[in-house]
C-alpha cells in the first residue's frame, strides 16, 4: 500500500481529521465523514489523498458542516433474494417506485435515497456521519453498486454531505440485497445495492430548477417523437461559495475550494410494444486543493503531507440497452457499457499519484416460465476492467490487525504500471414452485477471473414457505468470491499472485403482514470469511510478498423491522440490529473485532402529512460507540526523528460511547401555476456531540507521558433549505 492511500485492505484507523467518502473506482466508496484516513478501504490505490484533503477540509469549512475537535421485504424480488426495501416494480416506468420515495423523504437524507440506506436494519455507516455503507459484517469495498443492470464506476462524491452523484428526478427504484441474494450477482461478499433509473416521460418539454445551501441543478425532459423521450440533469455544488480560497483552521489552509458537479442523460426509444432501446449517460467530478502548514495535525502525524496537496476524480460512463418483453412470456435485457475512471493527486514535496481505470462490460438477462411450476432466470456478464497507475510515493503495508500505518513504511516506490483483469460469469436459477405454501430457488453461478486464474462454482439456493396467510418463513445459503482489493494485489505495492476473497451466507427470516399497511420481519444471518488480504510485517520472512490471503472472519446477527406502509396520513418503520463481526490472523490466531462491529443499530423514521401542503417528519439514530485501539502511551517516531507517536494497545478492543441523532424535515408543497416546494432538513436537531474518533494531539503529547487525545465527532446542528420549481 502507498501512502497516497495510507489506508489498510480492511479499515485500518490512524490517520486523523475527518475525511469524506472516497470513491473506488469500481463502483464502492470508502469512508464518509470520519476521522481516520487509514479507516479506509480501497480497491485501488491512492484514494487516501482525497480522504485525506476531506478530512483536513471539513475540519477547515464552516462551523455547521462538523463538530470541530474536542480535546421490508417490500417489492416483487425474487424469493431467492434478501431483500431489506426494494421498489414495487410497477408498470410505469416512468415512474419513482413509492418503497424508494419514501426513502427520499427520509428526513436527514436530504433528498437523496442511497444516504436513506442508513436508516435500514443491518446497514453501518463506514466513517461515522454519512458514510458510505457497510452491510452484515462486510465492509464497505465488498459491497456492489449496478445501475440498470450494470456495474458502476462512482457513487457518492467526495466532499459534500449526503451526495450520491444521482438527482432523484431520475430515480425508478432502489433496492438493498443485505445477504444470500442469488447468482444474478457476482464478484461481490458484502450487500448489493440494485438501482433502477426511470424512463423519460412522453410529455411536453418542462424543466425542474433546484437551489440549496449544499448544491444548484437543473433537470430537463421532454418527448422527442411520438415513440420517444429523453430526459437530462446537471448538478453543481455550492460549498466552494462557503469555503472561499485563503481561508484557514488548525494550520491548513484552503488553496483550491471544494467543487464537484454530476450529470445524468437518458434516452428512450420504443420500438414496438414490447421492444425499448435505451441510451444513456452519466459522469461527475471532484476536486480539492489545500496547503498543510508545519504545525498541523496530519502534518506532526505524517510529515510528508507538509506542503500544497490537491485532489482531481472524475468518471465518464455511457450505457446502450435493448429490452423486450412479453406481458406474459419471456423477458429478455441486453446491455453494454463504457466507463472511465480517473483520480489525480500531488502532495508534499512533489509525491504524486495518478490513477485511471476503463471498464467495458456487458450483461444477458432472460427469464421465461416453463410453466406454472417453473420459472428459469439465465444471466450472462464480462466485465473488463483496465487499471493504471503512476506514483511517486512512500509505501506502507498495513491492515486491519495494524491499528497505526506509521509502523509499516517500508521505504518509497516510483512506478509506472498496469493491470487488466477480465471476470465472466454464467448465472442459472430455477424458481419451482412446490404448491401453493412452497417455492425454492435454486441455482448457481460460474465465475472466472482472468487475472488471477481462478475460476469459481457459487451454488446458491432459497427456500420460501408461507406457514399462514400474509405470514412466510425464508431459508437462504450460498457462496460467494470477490476479486481483491487492488491496492493488495498491484506490482510493487501488493501481491500480484493474492488470491479472491470468499464468503459462504446463511440467513434465515420470518415476515407477517398485518392490517392497516403494518408488518414486521426478522431475519437472522450468519457468514463467513476467508482468504481475506493480510499485510505483513517487516520480520516476517515471507515480509517481501507483502500480503497473503491468511485472514479469516465471521459475522452473525439479529435484523428487526417493524414497517407501517403509506394507507394514511403518515408512514415509518424501527429497525434495530445485534451483531458481531470479527477478524481472525490466521497465522497467530488473534482474533479481533471487524473496525466495523456494531453490536447495536436502533433507527426510527416517521413521516406525516400534517396538512395538504405541509409534511413533517424525523428520524432517530442510535448505535454504539466506533470500535476504537486504545494509545497507552508516547513514543518517539522512529520514521521521522523530532516527531512523536502513539502507542497502541489491542486493535479495536474499546468502545467510543454511544451515539445519538435526532435529524427533522418539514417541505411545504405550492400547487401554484409552477408547481414547486421548499424543503428544510436539520441534521442532529439536538446537536449531540458523538465522537467519532480520537487521536493522539501530536501538538501537546510528549515521550514517556501519558497520552493526550483529541476527539472528533460528526455533524453540530446543520439546518440545510432547499427549493425546487418545475416549470
Amino acid at each position: 500500500m502507498t501512502v497516497a492511500a495510507l489506508r489498510n485492505s480492511e479499515g485500518m484507523r490512524s490517520y486523523g481529521a475527518e475525511h469524506r467518502r472516497r470513491n473506488n473506482g469500481d463502483g464502492s466508496t470508502d469512508m464518509g465523514i470520519c476521522q481516520s484516513v487509514c479507516s479506509t478501504q480501497s480497491r485501488s490505490r491512492g484514494r487516501t489523498l482525497t480522504s485525506v484533503l476531506a478530512a483536513t477540509f471539513v475540519v477547515t469549512s464552516a462551523r455547521g458542516l462538523a463538530q470541530t475537535p474536542d480535546s421490508t421485504p417490500r417489492g416483487s424480488a425474487s424469493s431467492a433474494d434478501q431483500v431489506i426495501v426494494t421498489g414495487d416494480h410497477n408498470t410505469d416506468a416512468t415512474e419513482i417506485s413509492q418503497a424508494t420515495l419514501e426513502l427520499v423523504h427520509v428526513p436527514g437524507s436530504l433528498g437523496d435515497p442511497l444516504s436513506a440506506v442508513f436508516s435500514l436494519p443491518g446497514v453501518v455507516s463506514a466513517g461515522g456521519d454519512n458514510g458510505v455503507p457497510a452491510v452484515r459484517g462486510s465492509g464497505p469495498t465488498d459491497n456492489l453498486y449496478r445501475v440498470d443492470s450494470l456495474p458502476v464506476p462512482y457513487i457518492f462524491h467526495s466532499y459534500d454531505i449526503g451526495g450520491s452523484v444521482f438527482n432523484d428526478n431520475i430515480l425508478k427504484s432502489f433496492s438493498l440485497y443485505a445477504s444470500g441474494y442469488g447468482p444474478a450477482y457476482a464478484n461481490v461478499t458484502g450487500g448489493v445495492f440494485d438501482i433502477a433509473l426511470r424512463d423519460p416521460k412522453n410529455q411536453p418539454f418542462t424543466a425542474t430548477l433546484d437551489l440549496s445551501f449544499l448544491r444548484s441543478g437543473i433537470f430537463l425532459e421532454s418527448a422527442i417523437t411520438e415513440h420517444s423521450a429523453a430526459y437530462f440533469s446537471a448538478r453543481k455544488s455550492n460549498l466552494a461559495l462557503f469555503n472561499q480560497k485563503g481561508s484557514s483552521s488548525g494550520d491548513v489552509v484552503i488553496e483550491r475550494p471544494p467543487r464537484d458537479n454530476d450529470y445524468q442523460f437518458r434516452y428512450v426509444w420504443n420500438v414496438a410494444d414490447n421492444q425499448q432501446i435505451t441510451l444513456g449517460a452519466t459522469g461527475a467530478t471532484d476536486s480539492l486543493g489545500l496547503n498543510v502548514e508545519q504545525g498541523a495535525q496530519v502534518a506532526a502525524e505524517y510529515p510528508w503531507l507538509t506542503g500544497d496537496t490537491r485532489s482531481d476524480t472524475r468518471y465518464n460512463n455511457q450505457t446502450l440497452a435493448w429490452d423486450f418483453t412479453e406481458s406474459s412470456g419471456p423477458r429478455l435485457r441486453v446491455a453494454v457499457g463504457h466507463s472511465t475512471y480517473h483520480s489525480d493527486g500531488s502532495f508534499g514535496a512533489g509525491y504524486f499519484y495518478n490513477e485511471s481505470l476503463t471498464r467495458d462490460s456487458g450483461v444477458i438477462q432472460y427469464d421465461s416460465a416453463l410453466n406454472p411450476s417453473h420459472t428459469i432466470h439465465l444471466t450472462a456478464e464480462v466485465v473488463r476492467n483496465q487499471h493504471g497507475a503512476r506514483y511517486d510515493e512512500p509505501l506502507y503495508v498495513c491492515n486491519e490487525f495494524t491499528p497505526d500505518c506509521r509502523d509499516t513504511l517500508r521505504g518509497y516506490v516510483v512506478a509506472d504500471q498496469s493491470l487488466t483483469e477480465t471476470g465472466s460469469t454464467l448465472a442459472l436459477s430455477d424458481t419451482w414452485r412446490l404448491g401453493p405454501a412452497f417455492t425454492i430457488d435454486v441455482g448457481g453461478q460460474f465465475h472466472k477471473n482472468s487475472y488471477t486464474g481462478e475460476h469459481f462454482v457459487n451454488p446458491r439456493t432459497a427456500l420460501t414457505w408461507a406457514v399462514a396467510e400474509h405470514s412466510t418463513v425464508t431459508l437462504k445459503a450460498g457462496t460467494y468470491n470477490r476479486f481483491p482489493n487492488l491496492n493488495t494485489i498491484l506490482p510493487e505495492v501488493g501481491n500480484p499472485h493474492l488470491r479472491s476473497s470468499r464468503a459462504d451466507h446463511f440467513s434465515a427470516g420470518f415476515r407477517q403482514g398485518l392490517e392497516n399497511g403494518w408488518s414486521w420481519n426478522v431475519d437472522g444471518y450468519y457468514k463467513k470469511f476467508r482468504d481475506l488480504p493480510l499485510a505483513l510485517s517487516a520480520s516476517q520472512p515471507d515480509a517481501s510478498l507483502l500480503y497473503n490471503n491468511n485472514v479469516s472472519g465471521r459475522a452473525y446477527g439479529l435484523d428487526l423491522m417493524l414497517d407501517k406502509k403509506p394507507t394514511g396520513l403518515w408512514y415509518g418503520w424501527i429497525a434495530a440490529s445485534i451483531g458481531k463481526s470479527t477478524r481472525t490472523d490466521e497465522q497467530t490466531g488473534a482474533v479481533s473485532n471487524y473496525y466495523l462491529d456494531t453490536p447495536f443499530i436502533l433507527n426510527a423514521v416517521a413521516n406525516y402529512q400534517w396538512r395538504p401542503w405541509i409534511s413533517v417528519g424525523a428520524r432517530v439514530n442510535v448505535r454504539s460507540g466506533t470500535a476504537d485501539t486504545p494509545i497507552i502511551g508516547v513514543e518517539e517516531n522512529t520514521d521521522f526523528p523530532g516527531h512523536v507517536a502513539p502507542v497502541f494497545g489491542t486493535p479495536y478492543s474499546t468502545r467510543l460511547p454511544m451515539s445519538e441523532r435526532l435529524d427533522a424535515r418539514i417541505q411545504w408543497t405550492f400547487r401554484t401555476r409552477f408547481p414547486s416546494s421548499l424543503t428544510l432538513d436539520v441534521i442532529n436537531v439536538l446537536n449531540r456531540h458523538n465522537v467519532d474518533y480520537q487521536q493522539l494531539d501530536y501538538s501537546t503529547s510528549k515521550v514517556g507521558e501519558s497520552p493526550i487525545l483529541k476527539k472528533y465527532g460528526g455533524f453540530g446542528l446543520l439546518p440545510i433549505l432547499s427549493y425546487r420549481v418545475t416549470f
